[in-house]
């Protein structure tokens, strides 16, 4: 490995290891998620999964679907917790960041909807550590969208200890 690489493979391990450390803030009672949004070295957002500001916190009941025994995968549609991928992206919004040509580093492999978002926003590349699996209908529809829009996926091997709840 050239130099140069080794330094970005240090850059990624550390800007994943921020993203973990904004997962274990996280509200979310079945799964803690983090992400960084950054330029280069320079982080813009950081972020995580759960419940957002003013609903009552998934921890404390606030999402049935995190409450009930639905699959992993399932049912999103009535979750209220936020993706971190969402929660950074709406908060970029909100403070008026322009997030264009960044990269999103993130504890888990983006769903396909947190894909879209991402591309639609203008981030195109996406380092992630945690490998979930998805339907085979849907692994075909997520390789089919990044080979259409050519977006760059990027999985590093980092353990660093964060246990799901």
């Amino acid at each position: 490995m050239k130099p140069d690489n080794m330094q970005n493979d240090n850059n990624q391990k550390n800007l994943l290891n921020i993203a973990r450390k904004a997962a274990e803030k996280s509200n979310c009672r079945r799964r803690r998620v983090g992400c960084v949004i950054a330029f280069d070295k320079t982080i813009l957002i950081e972020s995580n999964n759960g419940t957002p500001d003013g609903i009552q916190s998934c921890k404390d009941g606030g999402c049935d679907r995190c409450l009930s025994g639905i699959p992993s995968g399932e049912s999103y549609e009535s979750c209220l917790c936020m993706h971190a991928e969402q929660a950074a992206i709406a908060q970029a919004a909100k403070m008026g960041k322009q997030i264009s040509g960044a990269t999103l580093y993130c504890t888990l492999r983006p769903c396909l909807n947190c894909l879209e978002i991402c591309y639609s926003a203008g981030i195109k590349t996406i380092v992630f550590d945690d490998y979930i699996k998805f339907r085979p209908e849907l692994e075909e529809a997520y390789s089919s969208f990044v080979n259409q829009t050519k977006f760059e996926l990027i999985k590093i091997q980092f353990y660093y200890g964060l246990n799901d709840s």
